[in-house]
């Protein structure tokens, strides 16, 4: 468990203590990744950092020996020999930018790789009510942001940072020796540059926030457009034209927003570049005054004006790294996050559960993130273990969120849910979990082998060929998967080489098999067959009782067919548990069961019929 909203609404008091935490946190994980490589990175850097005043005096002696050859032959050699050397150094100066790209390349890789893993394993122990908060994904976006543009990236700037400062040393006194005046007149003509780069990014992470639903939206209606299943209804509806729409409206929204802030830097930017120029121009102004009053050579010209553009560069440099600095730091609170996230731990020693033989809930509440609207109200229930219990109700009605709750899913807001009269906070709950399964109304349909289809339910015996065939011929899908010329290494999908597509029926059998390849004590069937008719539904059923005999078991439905094999029926409506009892009980009773059954009774009138009579025949 995790302290409410910790995860996706904490707030940043003190950007800067964020900030050495974060480069404290990567420099840990890149010297542990790589750590020959970041020393290695860190000397080029420095190697690097030195160039840039050694190519300004050189650069100044060769012009000024040039200047005085006049048929010297010891003059020439000398030019020849700085000549060699100034390209030397230029060519060393390149292979260390490789160099560094290069290495920082093979660190980020692996650094991404680890920290992608990392936050993976954070998600999957994230409390699933998270996932029900729209802040909680821009979070998780912020943080693929920080990914993606390498959060780590921040250490290769502030690395790069101290470089171009060391450069700047020794240029600034290669300047002072002219006039004191030169490197601060410089460092003021590149300041509004810097300023401009702050406000940018600043700018760009505050509309990234609020522009992240609405690209989300955007993101999901363009994912419509190559997929299948959404195409079938657009054709079928003729809903193209309308939905290209939406799509060109949400994507002008989005542009008009980003195309106004990058109207904003060119103007910033146009302002900092003519006060950069005006100041460049005042400075070689300034030197053409030194040469005339024969204080400065033409080498020197040269060599200053070189330095002086090599300065307004450094300090770009350092703008553009302090600037992404600040915009990774940013970015890296939501990394940060969700990395940092720990699960509560309790100093008692947790409970473990070898068997399921009872559930109970107590005035349970739930509510989801940012709604006081009780979506279950003061729910009790106690199940036994064999017991075959079915909830139904309307839909919105709550009972898909009992089931969450039930499973240890969803954590109560309100009340207690015990697992053998053991409060569920005091239990191991993944021991709990490993002895429950479920088949979800929107089970996942994997775009990958049968084995592994079938294998997802139980992965001690995902390549184990008799239990998996087993377990298709409990749901008769084996035959079909035999008559694959790869059998079980078949893809369920036509998006990969000889794959093979499945009918809705099918996929339901396939998440059958993937239950029962688990050996749960609880089974847990929630409206997996809302998208079938009522007869294919109520042979879902057959096969659900048939192989959940002897098991606790849990059916959610909205169709009351299958509720007949029940021995409780619990029927909610609002929340709340409104009725309860066998099928015969709840029908004598004429109250909201009765009145489902009867909107319902011509899908399961025959069946019902046939049932009787035969009940009738064997009596």
């Amino acid at each position: 468990m995790m302290h409410e909203e910790t995860l996706i609404r904490k707030k940043n008091k003190n950007p800067f203590k964020t900030f050495i935490h974060s480069q404290i946190y990567f420099l840990k994980l890149i010297i542990k990744e790589h750590p020959r490589n970041a020393m290695f990175f860190i000397c080029i850097t420095l190697l690097s950092s030195v160039s840039p005043p050694l190519v300004v005096l050189l650069n100044k002696k060769t012009i000024d020996k040039i200047s005085s050859i006049n048929g010297d032959i010891t003059a020439f050699k000398t030019v020849i020999y700085l000549l060699i050397l100034y390209y030397l150094l230029n060519y060393a100066i390149e292979i260390f930018r490789e160099a560094q790209d290069y290495i920082f390349e093979k660190i980020s890789l692996t650094i991404n790789f680890v920290l992608k893993g990392m936050i993976s394993e954070k998600l999957i122990v994230t409390p699933l009510k998270k996932f029900e908060d729209s802040f909680f994904y821009d979070s998780i976006k912020l943080a693929n942001i920080s990914l993606s543009g390498s959060g780590i990236k921040v250490v290769q700037n502030v690395i790069s940072t101290i470089g171009s400062l060391i450069s700047l040393v020794g240029i600034f006194g290669i300047l002072m020796s002219i006039h004191w005046s030169l490197p601060f007149a410089l460092f003021l003509s590149t300041l509004p540059g810097i300023i401009l780069i702050f406000s940018s990014k600043m700018k760009s992470y505050h509309m990234e926030r609020e522009l992240s639903p609405i690209e989300r939206e955007m993101s999901f209606t363009e994912s419509l457009f190559i997929d299948k299943r959404s195409l079938r209804e657009i054709k079928i509806y003729n809903t193209g034209e309308f939905l290209l729409n939406k799509w060109r409206h949400l994507f002008k929204g989005t542009a008009e927003r980003k195309l106004k802030l990058a109207l904003w830097e060119l103007k910033s930017k146009s302002l900092a570049v003519f006060i950069l120029q005006i100041s460049s121009l005042a400075v070689s102004i300034f030197l053409v005054f030194q040469i005339f009053g024969n204080e400065l050579s033409i080498g020197s010209y040269i060599a200053l004006i070189t330095a002086v553009t090599t300065v307004q560069g450094l300090f770009g440099s350092v703008g553009g790294n302090l600037g992404n600095i600040f915009e990774t730091a940013m970015y890296n609170e939501a990394l940060l996050n969700i990395l940092n996230y720990q699960e509560e731990k309790t100093e008692t020693q947790l409970i473990p559960v070898n068997r399921v033989e009872s559930i109970s809930l107590k005035n349970a509440s739930f509510y989801y993130p940012n709604s006081n609207e009780k979506v279950l109200d003061n729910i009790s229930l106690n199940i036994s273990k064999g017991d075959n219990i079915s909830i139904v109700g309307y839909n919105g009605s709550g009972k898909t969120t009992l089931a969450y709750c039930l499973l240890g899913l969803f954590e109560l807001n309100e009340g207690s849910l015990k697992v053998n009269d053991v409060d569920i906070n005091d239990i191991d709950k993944s021991l709990y979990l490993s002895r429950v399964s479920a088949v979800f109304q929107d089970f996942m349909r994997y775009k990958y082998t049968v084995r592994e289809n079938i294998g997802m339910g139980n992965l001690n015996k995902i390549n184990n060929d008799g239990k998996i065939y087993e377990s298709l011929k409990k749901v008769g899908m084996h035959k079909k998967i035999e008559n694959y010329s790869k059998g079980l290494e078949t893809f369920l999908t036509k998006e990969l080489p000889e794959g093979s597509e499945l009918s809705g029926g099918e996929w339901q059998r396939i998440a059958l098999a993937r239950a029962f390849l688990k050996d749960a004590d609880l089974i847990v069937l929630d409206e997996p067959t809302a998208a079938l008719d009522p007869i294919s539904e109520l042979q879902v059923f057959d096969i659900f009782h048939e192989l959940s005999s002897k098991k606790t078991t849990l059916t959610i439905s909205h169709r009351i067919g299958p509720t007949k094999r029940s021995d409780l029926i619990i029927v909610m409506d609002r929340g709340k548990i409104v009725e309860q009892g066998s099928f015969d009980e709840l029908i004598d009773k004429k109250g909201m069961f009765y009145e489902m059954y009867e909107s319902q009774s011509l899908w399961y009138k025959d069946e019902l019929l046939i049932s009787k009579g035969l009940e009738t025949i064997t009596n």
